[in-house]
């Protein structure tokens, strides 16, 4: 059966989702919300919000796409507000 992914739950992932694997991410987030999220699980929504990981077993760092980044902030970081336009 497929969850509604609240949130807070996909605050952790964009929160965590640099400095984690997929696999730590998802045991992690399982503990946290008490419900068994799977590694793949973990992944597709990591990746429907956008966020890609660059390639290598192991490697946690996230790639971020030039339409990723906010025009409104000066630092070039999307501000991932909900008032963005991005």
């Amino acid at each position: 059966m497929n969850q509604v992914w609240s949130e807070g739950e996909r605050n952790f992932i964009r929160e965590n989702a640099g400095h984690l694997t997929d696999k730590q991410g998802a045991a992690k987030l399982s503990i946290l919300v008490g419900r068994n999220i799977t590694v793949n699980a973990w992944r597709k929504q990591r990746q429907k919000m956008g966020i890609s990981k660059k390639p290598g077993r192991g490697v946690c760092k996230v790639e971020r796409k030039q339409e990723d980044v906010c025009v409104e902030k000066p630092t070039g970081r999307c501000c991932q507000a909900q008032e963005c336009s991005k």
